[in-house]
């Protein structure tokens, strides 16, 4: 890591230079014949004779004629591998004749359109989606309801859902009679006893295969290498902004297509806000900066939290807080392992904290207190908050473990420890055996984070602060 921490600068400026050249999407993500095995998983625990199906995300408007970054509904993606809008998947348990051969799954894709492309990019069409995501049955969503493809008398229950992120949403007429068939054929076909698609894709989601565990250890180390690099560049009359847009240069330049989640960089008082996503605090000289930022790598997300004192040294009552949380999180990750649960690792890590905040003198013993509001941690994978029940712990989840203290301003205490907010966060994959931290390179103890804390950053390089 110490290499990252010379030469970064120069390896982004050539990657970012160079990315024209880099492989296409498809040709480093996950391959097609990874989506068509997590389609016959699902198909392997549907109940007889249903039909599940699935949309493609709208299209959101952000303002006026311009749009958010298109991003695919995650099941969908999970099981396609397809990432443009007005498309449909239907999959069958039974097959059933479709124009004169049996299938079990039908894609819908939105046609060809080379006005539209020359603004927007290629679409793959009915012949790309053959070719690249190496499907058999692809109409046109055109032709969905000019054809009989279906004998949907024979399909109960359907399963469904996400229909209701359409609300609002923009999509062509062909998806839009798709969407409201699907919503009648929902309420004909309805069996209440039948599982619902959630719980199924719950089950899918949770336990990641290998294929997905080596892209998310890139998502995780694009993460951070990028927080590394932020360490560095974080020195008294840096902005939050400024620091933001450190992990999010680091992130690009390593070749992630996005931020995982909304990033969360705030200092002071700002970092006992738990989402606070702002970031417009400028020229900082002193107390904390918390970070919760991650990069999405081919659609996975990482999820990483470091705290570290913006003008390199902990203040004796920032340590304390520290060293605290640090335990925590690290009795907790000891707690993660197959047969654990959340609740199990909360509770180990949540004892840590009560324990030290008393020996602050901060809390009384057993006394409810508002200074650690918020779970362990959660599921890790297509969304950062990822789909599974939270139930026993299995080998290939990856979940977080985050314990935080945050002393608000005003706090019943005394106010030196006012505007404290530490949250140190790291992405834990179960293994047979136990766990393995997939962030654990980044830098944590006090000692680590002063050390690297003295190295010249980007924002140094570019005489940039605020």
């Amino acid at each position: 890591m110490k290499y990252f921490g010379k030469f970064l600068f120069l390896i982004a400026l050539v990657l970012l230079l160079s990315e024209g050249n880099a492989q296409s999407y498809f040709a480093d993500g996950l391959a097609p014949s990874f989506h068509k095995e997590r389609r016959e998983a699902l198909r392997s625990i549907m109940p007889a004779n249903s039909a599940a199906v699935f949309f493609s995300n709208p299209v959101k408007n952000r303002s006026n004629d311009t749009e958010f970054k298109y991003r695919p509904n995650s099941d969908f993606y999970y099981l396609t591998g397809f990432r443009e809008p007005n498309a449909a998947l239907i999959i069958l348990k039974n097959p059933q004749m479709v124009d004169g051969q049996m299938v079990d799954e039908i894609i819908y894709t939105q046609p060809r359109d080379p006005r539209k492309e020359q603004w927007d990019g290629e679409r793959l069409g009915v012949a790309g989606v053959r070719e690249k995501l190496g499907f058999e049955t692809v109409f046109l969503n055109t032709d969905f309801l000019k054809q009989p493809n279906l004998d949907w008398s024979k399909v109960k229950p359907m399963l469904s859902f996400n229909m209701g992120e359409f609300e609002g949403g923009t999509y062509n007429a062909p998806l839009k009679e798709m969407v409201a068939t699907f919503k009648g054929f929902s309420l004909v076909n309805e069996a209440p006893s039948s599982p619902n698609l959630d719980q199924l894709m719950n089950q899918l989601r949770a336990v990641k295969t290998s294929e997905e565990i080596e892209v998310m250890r890139k998502a995780v180390e694009i993460s951070g290498i990028a927080h590394m690099e932020a360490f560095r560049s974080i020195q008294p009359g840096v902005s939050e902004r400024s620091i933001q847009g450190v992990h999010e240069f680091v992130h690009k330049a390593l070749g992630a297509e996005d931020i995982g989640y909304s990033s969360i960089v705030g200092a002071g008082n700002n970092s006992t806000i738990l989402h606070y996503v702002e970031n417009y605090k400028t020229d900082l000289q002193y107390g904390l900066i918390l970070m919760d930022v991650g990069a999405e790598y081919r659609g996975y997300s990482g999820d990483i939290t470091r705290t570290v004192p913006v003008n390199g040294k902990f203040s004796p009552e920032e340590k304390a807080i520290y060293e605290i949380v640090l335990e925590a999180l690290e009795v907790g990750i000891q707690a993660c392992h197959p047969g654990s649960d959340f609740q199990t690792v909360g509770a180990a890590a949540r004892k840590v904290i009560d324990e030290g905040l008393v020996k602050l003198g901060l809390v009384k013993a057993g006394e409810r207190h508002p200074y650690f509001p918020h779970g362990i941690g959660h599921h890790l994978g297509l969304d950062v908050h990822d789909r599974g029940a939270y139930g026993k712990l299995e080998p290939g989840m990856i979940l977080t473990v985050e314990p935080g203290i945050y002393i608000p301003e005003g706090s019943p205490v005394d106010s030196k420890w006012w505007g404290i907010g530490v949250r140190i966060e790291d992405n834990i994959l179960i293994t047979e055996t136990g766990n393995e931290n997939l962030s654990a390179f980044v830098p944590k103890t006090v000692e680590d984070i002063e050390s690297i804390m003295q190295e010249e950053g980007v924002l140094q390089k570019l005489n940039l602060g605020n």
